[in-house]
């Protein structure tokens, strides 16, 4: 009975007490609601103020914009102005090669009749006309032969104005014409500029691209950059033949997707002679067409090359075929024909023609064979000895001491065969080792074509010359970039 009335008395409660919760809940409701219409009102004024600052700034930036267009200043201004524009529009490239050679004739500096400028082993490579080897003169002897460093400015549409520098220190700026240094402290570190010149993409047609300065030659493969070549060592046709680059002025045109181009310009000489040494003018053009796999160029050169003169012009023709039938296989020929100013009925003409071959995407093996003749001392092959000469000599291009001892080579005829195989230790690291043979003979063997230089030990009675040279060759080369592109 008891607890029936306990929940009676609770249950009365209940119903007395309930209307006062509830009022009590909706007055805690409306507080909150309260609060928060007043912060969504703070809320709002902020953006407000963000809005009218936004809109006030916008207001100035137009009014400096039409000030910019109204002075003339717009065309001058942009994302590009300053240094920093300037430099993201910059490419550059360059490498870092050193290299070791040895003369299987084992050749020391007393055989080659003066031709070392220094002591040592300086120059034996090179043979009586001191031609041969040029970038890479001498026997046992470790060289830093290129610091190199590519610098362009790109031209296209958007941006037709342009330059492009292109240097080397090393032995190969000592040995193309650099102050070398080796005739007084045995030092080949030298700086050669390679290219130098401004280039303009003119609005014509699908633009002609205008060059001025100093810009390698169009003639050839092979070019003095080391991790552009196929072989340690450059070529006789590129060393006896070829020019490497010209000071002047050239234009070139592509015709679209037709693959052909044409390029023709007036330079100082076959050299890049500045001062230009005569009062005329050369002239080269350049005709080419191809494809994804096949190239064809054909270049060609006159002008006059005797100091002083105007008369009695050089002429050289050059033809180039490259053929990529795989992407591990490129092939290439390459021929030269020319005169010398000066030099009656003489011609010199010769045929490189070698290509690569992809092992494995980091390994490849390369060949090169050569043939050059030199007619009427074209090419400087002037009084060689014979076999029982026993005088001495004091250059190739002067009367020797011993006149009946020496006969006057009218044809002479250059083999070459290089093999070559390179590895990358890294994308950018190559490795490479070489051997090398040269031959030297006379067509009319009116002489027994010993040029190269070969040992000698004091009192033997002829020069230690050799009709064949062989070389062992090793180079390693840095690409600031990656081998074989990005």
């Amino acid at each position: 009975m008891r607890s029936r009335w306990t929940a009676a008395l609770s249950g009365i409660a209940m119903l007395v007490l309930a209307p006062s919760f509830a009022s009590a809940n909706d007055e805690a409701v409306q507080q909150q609601f309260q609060q928060m219409q007043n912060r969504m009102q703070q809320m709002e004024d902020k953006l407000q103020a963000t809005t009218d600052q936004l809109e006030s700034a916008n207001q100035r930036v137009d009014e400096q914009s039409q000030l910019i267009e109204q002075s003339g200043l717009a065309e001058t201004r942009g994302a590009s102005n300053g240094l920093p524009g300037f430099l993201g529009q910059i490419t550059v490239g360059g490498w870092v090669a050193a290299s070791y050679l040895w003369n299987i004739n084992h050749p020391t500096s007393e055989t080659n009749l003066g031709y070392p400028t220094g002591d040592g082993m300086g120059g034996t490579n090179q043979g009586l006309n001191g031609a041969f080897y040029p970038l890479h003169p001498d026997h046992n002897s470790f060289a830093l032969d290129q610091v190199s460093f590519e610098v362009e400015r790109p031209i296209d549409e958007e941006n037709r104005a342009g330059f492009r520098f292109d240097t080397m220190y090393g032995k190969t700026g000592a040995m193309l014409g650099g102050p070398n240094n080796r005739n007084s402290n045995l030092d080949d570190s030298s700086i050669y500029i390679y290219q130098g010149y401004v280039q303009y993409l003119a609005p014509i047609g699908n633009g002609i691209t205008f060059k001025a300065g100093k810009f390698a030659t169009p003639f050839g493969i092979e070019v003095p950059g080391a991790i552009y070549n196929q072989n340690i060592t450059r070529g006789n046709v590129w060393t006896l033949l070829e020019p490497i680059d010209h000071i002047g002025v050239t234009a070139g045109y592509a015709f679209g997707d037709t693959g052909f181009d044409v390029a023709g310009g007036v330079v100082n000489g076959f050299r890049p002679n500045d001062p230009d040494n005569n009062e005329s003018k050369s002239v080269v053009g350049h005709v080419g067409w191809a494809n994804q796999t096949l190239s064809v160029g054909v270049t060609g050169y006159y002008g006059n090359e005797n100091t002083a003169s105007s008369e009695h012009a050089s002429t050289l023709m050059n033809g180039v075929v490259k053929f990529n039938p795989t992407d591990r296989l490129s092939l290439y020929v390459n021929g030269d024909y020319g005169d010398a100013a000066n030099n009656g009925n003489g011609k010199a003409w010769g045929v490189a023609t070698g290509g690569r071959f992809a092992i494995t995407d980091r390994t490849g093996i390369s060949l090169r064979g050569e043939y050059v003749a030199d007619n009427n001392h074209v090419l400087g092959f002037c009084s060689l000895p014979n076999s029982d000469y026993s005088g001495g000599l004091d250059s190739c291009s002067s009367a020797p001491i011993d006149s009946e001892e020496f006969a006057v080579a009218t044809d002479v005829k250059i083999f070459g065969i290089t093999a070559t195989v390179d590895h990358l230790l890294t994308d950018q690291l190559m490795v490479r080792g070489e051997v090398r043979w040269d031959n030297v003979r006379h067509s009319d063997n009116t002489a027994n074509g010993e040029f190269f230089n070969g040992s000698l030990d004091f009192g033997e009675s002829d020069l230690g010359l050799k009709a064949n040279q062989v070389t062992l060759g090793a180079e390693v080369v840095y690409n600031f970039n990656k081998f074989g592109g990005e």
